[in-house]
């Protein structure tokens, strides 16, 4: 088995021990396989919208003779497994866009005891914008690194009651979620120097600009907050 990266292992961490689970967008299955043998799961759901990568997923789950535990299915999303009795549903690899998108058209995942795990390639601001507003509280964040770069992963549950976030929340969530590491601080780092680089164009050009200020000095808290 090809072992998953830092990224989807992050992920692997948010499921729930026995969990029914499903991977959305599984393309070669490594997640739900990973978990499978792991004893992490009950059973799992490996979907995806497209024929080929669904295709290399049956060939992964047979090779690891797991094809008793880990249902393919062909679908657009989580459309169609409102059937399944999933517990832990997921969603990683995506632009945080398209992950909001496809949570819109799935109303069952606000149903009592579904837990949401989702990895926003980019976008992640957008996600938890949305989390926000529809009432799923994010009750814990991991940070990981692959190939270079730095992704966030999160977990959520319906609860009903929508809040606000702060532009540094939906950046790089809240405190009560956030788990410090060195790969959250190096990305605050990063975030900051640009903010920097921004403000002082402003500033230079007699138009500074109170938001992002306010912004930077929220960057710069937590910053210290990470280094403690």
């Amino acid at each position: 088995m090809r072992e998953p990266d830092q990224r989807l292992r992050a992920a692997a961490e948010l499921v729930r021990q026995g969990a029914v689970f499903a991977d959305i967008g599984t393309d070669h299955a490594l997640l739900p396989v990973f978990l499978c043998k792991m004893g992490r799961v009950s059973r799992a759901v490996a979907a995806d919208i497209n024929i080929g990568p669904l295709a290399a997923a049956r060939t992964q789950v047979e090779n690891e003779g797991l094809s008793h535990m880990v249902k393919l299915v062909l679908t657009d999303g989580l459309a169609g497994l409102e059937r399944e009795g999933l517990t832990d549903i997921a969603v990683c690899g995506m632009g945080g866009e398209l992950i909001v998108s496809i949570l819109d058209r799935a109303p069952f995942i606000k149903n009592a005891g579904i837990r949401l795990i989702l990895q926003p390639m980019t976008h992640a601001s957008d996600l938890r914008y949305y989390l926000a507003r529809t009432g799923f509280r994010i009750v814990e964040e991991r940070t990981a690194f692959a190939k270079g770069k730095c992704y966030f992963c999160l977990a959520a549950e319906y609860t009903g009651e929508c809040y606000t976030l702060t532009r540094t929340e939906a950046s790089f969530g809240c405190r009560h979620t956030r788990k410090p590491s060195d790969a959250l601080l190096s990305l605050v780092q990063k975030e900051k120097r640009g903010v920097e680089k921004k403000c002082r164009g402003l500033r230079k050009g007699g138009r500074p600009d109170e938001g992002e200020e306010e912004y930077l000095s929220d960057l710069c808290a937590l910053i210290k907050e990470l280094e403690v």
